[in-house]
């Protein structure tokens, strides 16, 4: 059953006391219900009130998740602060905006621990330990998801966030093993344009001038339709000897912030 009750069908604050109802009906008369419409009937009664009620709680949970994204990205207003407007909140400055956005995106987490909009949370929430510089506390969040939710399309950010986060915490060595373990796997989670931009801005990192143009090298030869291609290229021009002439400078890589 892909639909489910709305606040036309039903106030949201009379649902639960609804299927409580319902359970406690099927249960008390069980035998009655099973003499008079089968055990499948009933089994279909009771997995029906269960579809209802678990997506009554996701769209309760999407709603919550919007709202904390809203706060998220809230603008600044310093002389006119709004953080209570549910439909337009301000705040006085970046912090007081984190600081209720975490509140938020917590709560999703608290009361709607199962759901995708959770899950969606604590990548959030690992964002804003990012940002308050609890690294360790931000990695065990994107760790989590990539975990709970491999093949997810936000688990490529997250493994991408971990990445950053290995060489802001001084482990890029270990990550260069790691990034060319990958890139010798059939499926390693990533595009492999992407983990060569990884490994080849580590290996710059690293010092490693030669190995990080041969990464280079490869990104721009072996994938031209990649949108990483030019700054390969420019990278290439700007660390090949040859070329020194070519080009001025390299284009700097991304950073040691977390883009996600």
């Amino acid at each position: 059953m892909t639909q489910h009750l709305t606040r036309k069908d039903m106030k949201r604050d009379d649902f639960a006391s609804a299927v409580g109802k319902s359970v406690e009906y099927a249960e008390s008369h069980a035998r009655t219900l099973l003499l008079g419409l089968g055990a499948v009937a009933l089994v279909a009664v009771l997995v029906l009130v269960g579809r209802i009620y678990l997506g009554n709680r996701a769209e309760k949970a999407g709603e919550a998740l919007g709202h904390a994204m809203k706060v998220y990205q809230a603008p600044i207003d310093a002389a006119a602060a709004k953080p209570d407007d549910p439909k337009a909140p301000t705040f006085a400055d970046s912090v007081a905006r984190r600081t209720r956005a975490k509140d938020l995106f917590t709560a999703v987490r608290a009361d709607y621990g199962s759901s995708d909009s959770a899950a969606v949370a604590g990548l959030y929430l690992a964002q804003i330990a990012a940002e308050e510089g609890k690294l360790d506390e931000a990695r065990a969040l994107w760790t989590e998801f990539v975990d709970d939710h491999p093949k997810n399309l936000l688990a490529a950010q997250a493994r991408v966030n971990l990445f950053h986060l290995d060489r802001q915490q001084g482990k890029s060595e270990d990550l260069a093993q790691r990034l060319k373990s990958l890139l010798e796997q059939d499926e390693p989670g990533l595009p492999k344009d992407v983990l060569l931009f990884e490994l080849a801005t580590t290996q710059e990192e690293l010092g490693k001038k030669q190995d990080a143009l041969q990464s280079w090298r490869r990104l721009s030869e072996e994938y031209p339709e990649s949108a990483y291609r030019g700054e390969a290229q420019q990278k290439v021009n700007a660390l090949d000897p040859s070329r020194s002439g070519t080009l001025g400078g390299g284009i700097p890589g991304m950073g040691g912030g977390f883009p996600g």
